[in-house]
């Protein structure tokens, strides 16, 4: 279940003792996704890392000999024995940075391909769990809310929070290298290199904790402005939006939202920019007045110039080190406040969680409705109210009534999209409830009012209604002879290997009337299925060819349920019953003769649609 967002003000997360274990587990399901998609790629990055940040400090000291023995040869008689020693020197150093460019290039390649493979393996894992949540889930606006801000910021986050986990080893080291030095000069110089950065940690957490606030009060609009963007640039439906000359007034409200969208970041950013410079402050004043220090120490004659070069360059290191550590726990915690949104959805429980579900041992199966009453989540009005019918094993079941009289709803609860709050649902002896709904929905073929269309070749198209015989081209080829669209197909250049949609080269894309018949031909490709359902399947078929489609349906259909929710009644007499329903409620059913003797709701709705072909034949 989702949990409903409290009304009051959101202040954004607090780094509490819960909220460090919530971080850490957060930390553990990204590594662990990361390891999964290339367990030792991202441990040698961790390595490499390591390893740059440690052959900093070797620099810095072969940078102090460099130096200290450049001051002895100067105007010393005997310098041929130094000018060897610095060659040498110079030689260690160039060769260290060449060793620390290659790995920093190698590095940089390998988190390049890793971005790859761990974007691409989240998509794919995103993509799987979606699949696994119920259509009760799918649908709740606190859940589209949220998961609206995982799809927009997942993967850079996730990949983010990765990338700075890798580059904790390269500060850590670096810092603690620097400090080892530095502690030759004075213990207090690195106490106080950490006490000076406070600020900036406290500044910049409070900021982070302020830009996931304004993330949140803003999702509603980036959802509506994604939608804007889908309608003017990627809509298939281009020619509706010329006609309306919709573009000018879209692009006007989506140029509005991202105005008011993106001015609102401006702001939050300005004042972000503002203090984190404000913060720098006393981290610049700190080096400088150990800058004077050191200068004094050169002109007493306490240290080296070389060893002036040695601390000064490992105080910014240190500086930038421990800078690093900040604004990589910064950054952690910031990414991490994200991507608990991606490791809430990716442990949301999935509707096949229950183990106690049982197995639908039979094949052939009647099916009751008992007293059920229905209404969608957040709704307080009954869509469905006190539905009781038989359907018997092998029956064709007609399902007829107007818009919102609750026929597609029926079939969602049949589809078990959705538990049935009151009353129950049998198949034969068993609950519905009770059923795992994968062997379930694997004895269902099902036809959608709003079906999905493909792009991708013919074959796919129709093979998904059994992806298991996806390769079976003689039974595809059959479907599709079955449904009249096997002819479009051959004429296709690459026949069914051809995708449908313009978008692809050589593609395609079919008429309404022809998607419908795909739609057909991969329900009649669903070779194991038990119960056929069809939600106005042949809506945009002319009659010819809805009459041998139906014919074919009835012939896949002999020892299984039928069920077909229609509006044309000139398809209905083929039912063995006819199920009739208006608001919610099921008012009529029997046969097409026993119905029209009754003289009602259904005699009346069969009158006017064939009084309206009598008058268009007579036009």
């Amino acid at each position: 279940m989702i949990k409903k967002l409290k009304k009051k003000k959101f202040q954004g997360p607090k780094i509490t003792l819960d909220r460090l274990g919530q971080i850490f587990f957060t930390l553990r399901e990204v590594i662990k996704l990361a390891y999964q998609v290339k367990p030792g790629l991202i441990v040698v990055v961790i390595l490499l890392n390591a390893l740059w940040g440690f052959l900093a400090v070797p620099g810095f000291y072969l940078e102090k000999l460099i130096i200290d023995k450049l001051v002895l040869a100067t105007g010393n008689i005997n310098w041929e024995p130094i000018f060897y020693q610095l060659i040498l020197l110079v030689g260690l150093a160039l060769f260290l940075s060449v060793i620390r460019i290659f790995l920093g290039n190698l590095n940089g390649f390998l988190r390049r391909t890793l971005s790859r493979y761990f974007n691409s393996g989240l998509e794919v894992m995103m993509g799987k769990k979606i699949s696994t949540l119920g259509l009760a889930v799918l649908e709740n606006p606190e859940f589209r809310d949220r998961f609206n801000k995982v799809e927009r910021e997942s993967g850079q986050r996730a990949w983010g929070l990765m990338m700075t986990l890798s580059d904790i080893p390269n500060y850590f080291v670096g810092f603690i290298s620097a400090v080892g030095i530095l502690i030759l000069l004075h213990p207090l110089v690195s106490l106080g290199v950490i006490l000076v950065s406070i600020p900036r940690f406290l500044i910049n957490s409070r900021y982070i904790k302020k830009e996931y606030q304004l993330d949140s009060e803003l999702s509603e609009k980036y959802r509506i402005w994604g939608w804007l963007s889908y309608f003017l640039i990627r809509s298939h439906n281009f020619m509706e939006m010329k006609i309306l000359n919709l573009s000018d007034y879209l692009s006007q409200k989506m140029y509005k939202i991202s105005t008011d969208v993106i001015g609102r970041r401006v702001e939050l950013n300005k004042k972000r920019e503002i203090s984190s410079f404000i913060s720098f402050l006393p981290l610049s004043l700190y080096e400088l007045l150990v800058s004077v220090y050191l200068v004094l120490s050169v002109i007493m004659r306490k240290i080296t110039i070389g060893s002036f070069q040695l601390f000064l360059r490992s105080l910014r290191s240190a500086e930038e080190n421990l800078g690093g550590l900040v604004n990589s726990l910064l950054d952690i915690y910031e990414n991490y406040i994200y991507v608990s949104d991606l490791v809430w959805f990716l442990n949301l429980d999935s509707e096949t969680k229950k183990n106690d579900l049982k197995s639908l041992s039979v094949n052939k199966f009647g099916i009751r409705f008992k007293n059920v009453w229905f209404k969608y989540p957040r709704s307080k009005k009954w869509i469905l109210e006190n539905i009781d019918f038989v359907i018997k094993p092998g029956e064709k079941i007609a399902l007829v009534g107007e818009n919102g009289a609750g026929k597609s709803t029926l079939i969602k609860l049949l589809a078990k999209f959705y538990t049935v709050p009151r009353g129950d649902i049998f198949i034969n002896s068993f609950n519905l409830k009770e059923i795992d709904v994968n062997e379930w929905r694997s004895k269902l073929a099902v036809l959608f009012q709003q079906f999905e269309t493909y792009p991708f070749s013919s074959r796919e198209t129709i093979g998904y209604g059994d992806i298991e015989r996806i390769d079976d081209m003689d039974s595809i080829t059959d479907s599709a002879k079955r449904t009249g669209i096997h002819e479009f197909i051959e004429e296709l250049p690459l026949k069914y290997e051809n995708p449908l949609s313009p978008e692809f080269e050589k593609g395609v894309y079919p008429s309404i009337g022809q998607w419908q018949r795909f739609g057909i031909a991969r329900v009649l490709f669903r070779k194991d299925a038990e119960l056929l359902i069809l939600d106005e399947p042949t809506s945009n078929v002319d009659p010819e060819a809805e009459e041998k489609i139906f014919q074919e349906l009835i012939n896949l259909a002999i020892d299984k349920v039928l069920i077909f929710v229609t509006q044309r009644f000139s398809t209905v007499r083929i039912a063995d019953r006819i199920i009739v329903m208006h608001e919610g409620r099921v008012v009529e059913m029997g046969t097409h003769g026993e119905l029209m003797r009754l003289k009602g709701k259904y005699e009346r709705l069969f009158n006017l649609q064939a009084k309206a072909y009598l008058v268009n034949s007579d036009k």
